[in-house]
């Protein structure tokens, strides 16, 4: 199953994640959630880090506030050290 690229659903964006994370030791099921993107050994694979906790978190803290623009010098010696 792919989940979390995409915002397509009605649901939270892990939703899926955390239902999966807890019927799978109900049902004896062996989970495999690798972040987006992170190539995986299925047969190597450890146990399942909620990373997506980690990820929502980080999207709903506020953005820094960024300083001004800074201006470039006019000229540049050559060759830049």
């Amino acid at each position: 199953m792919h989940w979390g690229t995409f915002s397509l659903a009605m649901h939270a964006w892990d939703q899926p994640a955390e239902v999966l994370l807890d019927l799978a030791p109900k049902k004896g099921a062996r989970l495999l959630m690798p972040r987006l993107g992170e190539p995986v050994e299925p047969e190597h694979a450890e146990r399942v880090e909620p990373w997506w906790r980690v990820v929502d978190k980080l999207a709903r803290e506020p953005e820094p506030v960024t300083p001004a623009a800074t201006t470039l010098p006019k000229a540049m010696p050559w060759p830049i050290d």
